[in-house]
This record gives C-alpha cells, sequence and structure tokens, in this order.
C-alpha cells in the first residue's frame, strides 16, 4: 500500500515536472519569436522613417509603400503588441528629432497605424491604461482626442491626472492656463515642473494676456505654477507677481517666491519693495535666503537696508547681515558697530556710511 502511494506520488511529481519543463519550452520558443518580431519591426520603422525623411528615389516618401510595409511586418489591429511596440518606437523617435524634420515625422505618424489604440485605452477603467493613453495621444499630437482627455483633468487618480494636464499644455498651448481656477486637487511639484517645461518647449512665445488673467486665481498650487512660469520663460516685466508672495502667511509659497525672484535682478522700485517686505518674512532662514539675494545683485543699492538689518534684525540676521558687508570691504564700519555696544558710556553706535 505503502509503495503503491509513493510510486502514485513520484508519476504525479513527474508530470508536474514535465509540464514545467514544457511550460519553460513554450516561453523561450515564444520570446525567441517575439524579439524576432520586434527586431524586424524595429529595423523596417528604422527604414521607413530614414527613407521619408531624407529621400533618394520618389517613392521614398510614399505613404501607402509605407503603410503596405508595416503591414507586412505585423502591424495589423488584430496585433495589438506588434501595434504597442509601433507606438513605443514612434514616440522615442520624436524626442529626439527637432525642427523640420520632426514636423515631417510628425505628419508621417498621424497618417500610419496605430489603428486608434490610444483611444481604447483612454476608455479603459485601469488608471495605467488611461493615463498610458493620454500619454502617447500628446507625445503624438493627436489633437482628436482633446475634448475626452479634458474629462480627466480632475480625475482621482494622480497619474491620470497629471497626464491630461500636461495634455492640455500639448494641445493648448498657453490657453490652458485657463483651466487653472477649475482644477479641483492639488498639483504636485513635480506636475508643476514637468507642466512648465512642456510649455516652454512646445509654447516658447509667452502671452502675457492670458498669463495675467490667470493671476486672480487664488489657489497655492496656481500660484505656485504661474510663479514657476515667470521664471522659466524669464518675464522681468511679471516680477512684481512674484513679489507679492515675499511675506505670504503660507510658507512653501514665500519658498517658491524667493526661489523665483533669484533669477531676476530688481530695479530699485522693486528692490525698495523687496526690503518693505523683509522685516514682515516670518521665517529667519528665508530671511538670510532674501538677504543674500540682495547683496548678489548689488550691495550698494541697499546699504540703508543693512544698517537696518543690524539694528533691527535678530542675532542671526544681524551676524549675516555683518558678514556681507564685513567681506566687502566695510570692515571698520563693522568694528565701530560692535565695540560701541561694549562701551560703558553712551555712545553712537550707528554705522557711518
Amino acid at each position: 500500500m505503502t509503495n503503491n502511494l509513493l510510486i502514485v506520488v513520484i508519476q504525479v511529481l513527474a508530470i508536474i515536472l514535465v509540464i514545467l519543463w514544457g511550460i519553460i519550452g513554450i516561453s523561450l520558443i515564444y520570446r525567441k519569436k517575439r524579439t524576432r518580431e520586434r527586431q524586424n519591426i524595429e529595423e523596417v520603422f528604422a527604414k521607413l522613417t530614414s527613407e521619408y525623411l531624407y529621400p533618394i528615389k520618389k517613392e521614398d516618401d510614399d505613404l501607402i509603400r509605407i503603410i503596405r510595409a508595416f503591414r507586412k511586418a505585423g502591424i495589423t489591429p488584430s496585433h495589438k503588441k506588434n501595434v504597442q511596440f509601433l507606438i513605443d518606437l514612434m514616440i522615442r523617435a520624436q524626442r529626439t528629432i527637432l525642427g523640420e524634420n520632426y514636423t515631417k515625422l510628425e505628419n508621417l505618424f498621424k497618417q500610419i497605424p496605430p489603428y486608434g489604440a490610444s483611444a481604447e485605452k483612454l476608455k479603459s477603467k485601469k488608471w495605467y491604461r488611461k493615463a498610458r493613453g493620454i500619454r502617447e495621444a500628446y507625445e503624438m499630437n493627436q489633437g482628436q482626442y482633446i475634448q475626452e482627455i479634458l474629462k480627466h483633468r480632475n480625475d482621482k487618480n494622480i497619474y491620470v491626472r497629471r497626464e491630461a494636464q500636461i495634455a492640455m499644455v500639448v494641445f493648448l498651448g498657453w490657453d490652458s492656463l485657463r483651466f487653472l481656477p477649475y482644477l479641483k486637487k492639488e498639483m504636485m511639484l513635480w506636475q508643476q515642473i514637468k507642466v512648465v517645461e512642456k510649455l516652454f518647449d512646445l509654447h516658447p512665445v509667452p502671452n502675457l494676456e492670458i498669463l495675467r488673467k490667470s493671476y486672480n486665481t487664488q489657489k497655492p498650487y496656481a500660484q505656485k505654477l504661474i510663479m514657476r512660469i515667470i521664471r522659466r520663460f524669464g518675464l522681468d516685466s511679471e516680477v512684481d507677481f512674484i513679489i507679492q508672495f515675499l511675506d505670504h502667511e503660507d510658507f512653501e509659497l514665500r519658498e517658491v517666491a524667493i526661489y523665483c525672484i533669484s533669477s531676476f535682478v530688481p530695479d530699485h522700485e522693486r528692490r525698495k519693495r523687496l526690503e518693505e517686505k523683509f522685516f514682515s518674512i516670518e521665517n529667519e532662514q528665508q530671511q538670510i535666503q532674501v538677504i543674500k539675494y540682495l547683496e548678489r545683485t548689488s550691495l550698494e543699492a541697499s546699504l540703508d537696508f543693512f544698517k537696518d538689518v543690524l539694528s533691527k534684525g535678530s542675532d542671526n540676521l544681524q551676524l549675516s547681515a555683518a558678514e556681507i558687508l564685513w567681506n566687502h570691504g566695510f570692515k571698520k564700519d563693522i568694528e565701530h558697530y560692535y565695540f560701541g555696544q561694549y562701551q560703558t558710556e553712551p555712545k553712537d553706535t550707528q554705522l557711518q556710511w
């Protein structure tokens, strides 16, 4: 009885082992076949794309010939994995080509498959497929899907929402800022950076009329985004929008304002506004950042301001101001100021400029 049971167990294990080896064998055969298919598609894509961009013969830019060649390589609606691989190749190619060739490539991609694969993903209930579909749509400039994409700008999933907001920038450009007041979800830092960079890359000419209309928004994430746009585009005429947030009650808004304004050199009027707001900044480290910014842009224009910091500021602010003045050649004035504080008889310890 025991021997029979042992034989049965061995037979079952042997069958399982054979099945496992069969699965591994089939997997290896499939992977090898799949690798060959992908290599073939990649070679066909590279050949046809290069011939279209740099035609030697007249028929090299024939779209019908190109479409037939892709079908022959396995790019058909029934082979979804091949279609997806072609989409990935198209996106990679667009990221590496600029100028006139980018426009030609964009025109080519609009007329060859991928058989509405991105549209199918937009309708998916799975967030990662939906986000990928949106990304593919804007990477390949498929503007026909903009209405569907706009529905996801307030999606509960952060990745779907991010891709939809980036798509708005790609398709609508500066007009996408009109939607800022209507976004219901917070825009994270990495989302803001991505939006700003896409706007700068694809729409480098600023539309100040639309930008200024967005100044009325009261949402902190939108205010941060606007400040980053002003900095990235070097809009010196719009620096006043940044200055107003230097003494804001919100720490992060102040931090972004200090970071963004550091890219500009303030004129006399703006410098005075900065100095007026300085003592209203609630965080000492942020005050020190402003002090260093004023030093870097023009110390001489703010000598009276540093004098006020030495007499009114906290110990750390006084030390920062004194160090800056000392390093710029005002050693005797600093010595006079500090030595005067230890005199037994009252003396005038005001700096002599």
